[in-house]
C-alpha cells in the first residue's frame, strides 16, 4: 500500500529558527458522528461466522463490501474496499481490492488468514488517512505479528487485549508538504510498527451507515522513520500518528479518527496538526 504528510514547518525547525507552526484548516465531522460514552461495556449479542477469514475486527466473507467517507483538511474523498474471494492451502489467501474513487485508483493485495485471524491486511486505513498528503498509497509488506486477532482469542481476553504488527515499505514513500517545500520521505524497507489496545470499552457512534451502540473502542499507533529531503542531505525524524477506532463485531471498522501525531528529530518533539476522520457509509453483506 502506499505513503503520508509533511509540513513546511518542518524546514523552519531544521533550520533551528523558532518560527510557530501554523494550524491546518479546520475541518469538522457533523455532530452526529461524535461517539458517545455509553454507561454499558457489556457487548450485544453478534453473529459469529465460522470462516477461515472472518475476524470480528475484519471480516473478510466473500462478497463484503465497505464504502467509507475520509474527511481531512483537503475536505472530503471516498473508498470503496471489498473481499473478493479465498482460496484455501496451506496459507488461506483472502484476495481484497481498494478503490479511491478521487483519484480513480484501484489496487488489489493478497491477505494470509487462519482460524479468524488476519494476518497481513495491507495498509489501506494508513493511506486513507493520509490521503490529502500522499502521491500515491503505501506499499507495504507484512514482518511479524496479526493484523486483527479472531473471535476465540477476544473472547479469552474478554475483549481487552494488545497486539502488535510489523510491516516493512516495498517501495520509496514522498509525502507532499501542503504549505510548499520539500518532501518527507519514508525511505525503501523502513519498519512501520502498528499497535493495538483496547480494554473492552463499548460506545454509541453513529456514521453516515447507521448507529452502532456498543462499538468497541480500540486504540491505534502508528510510527515509522521519515527523513526531510534538502539540499544539503536528509535530516532523520519520527513520525507518530494516535488514532481511536471503533469496530462493530462482523462488520468492521465503523469509524477511526486521528487523536494527535507528533514528529521526533535531533532530540526535538514538536506536534503536528493532523485532521483526518473515516466513516463509515455503507456495508453490504457477502455470501
Amino acid at each position: 500500500m502506499k505513503k503520508i504528510l509533511c509540513f513546511s514547518l518542518l524546514l523552519l525547525m531544521t533550520a533551528c529558527t523558532s518560527a510557530s507552526i501554523v494550524p491546518a484548516p479546520t475541518v469538522s465531522p457533523t455532530a452526529t458522528n461524535t461517539p458517545v460514552p455509553t454507561p454499558t461495556i457489556t457487548p450485544t449479542a453478534s453473529p459469529v461466522p465460522n470462516g477461515p477469514c472472518d475476524s470480528p475486527l475484519l471480516p473478510l466473507t466473500p462478497g463484503n463490501q465497505w464504502t467509507y467517507r475520509v474527511t481531512t483538511e483537503g475536505g472530503e474523498s471516498t473508498y470503496i474496499l471489498k473481499s473478493l474471494g479465498i482460496e484455501q492451502g496451506g496459507n488461506i489467501l483472502a484476495t481484497v481490492e481498494v478503490t479511491d474513487q478521487k483519484n480513480n485508483i484501484t489496487v488489489t493485495e493478497p491477505v494470509v488468514c487462519f482460524d479468524g485471524a488476519i494476518e497481513n491486511f495491507p495498509l489501506f486505513v494508513l493511506s486513507m488517512h493520509f490521503s490529502n498528503f500522499l502521491r500515491d498509497n503505501f506499499n507495504t509488506y507484512h514482518d511479524t505479528g496479526i493484523y486483527a486477532q479472531n473471535y476465540q482469542t477476544l473472547v479469552e481476553n474478554n475483549w481487552s487485549m494488545k497486539w502488535d504488527v510489523e510491516y516493512l515499505t516495498e517501495d520509496y514513500v514522498n509525502i507532499r508538504n501542503p504549505m510548499g517545500g520539500s518532501d518527507l520521505v519514508v525511505m525503501q524497507s523502513s519498519p512501520i510498527s502498528l499497535k493495538f489496545d483496547t480494554d473492552g470499552t463499548r460506545e454509541a457512534v453513529t456514521v453516515p451507515s447507521g448507529s452502532h451502540p456498543q462499538a468497541l473502542k480500540v486504540f491505534h499507533v502508528f510510527s515509522f522513520p521519515t527523513t526531510l529531503t534538502l539540499p544539503t542531505g536528509g535530516i532523520g525524524s519520527v513520525l507518530t500518528v494516535n488514532t481511536t477506532q471503533w469496530y462493530e463485531p462482523y462488520v468492521g471498522l465503523v469509524r477511526a479518527e486521528i487523536s494527535d501525531a507528533t514528529l521526533k528529530f535531533s532530540g526535538q518533539t514538536i506536534n503536528v496538526p493532523i485532521i483526518s476522520v473515516i466513516e463509515l457509509v455503507e456495508f453490504k453483506h457477502g455470501e
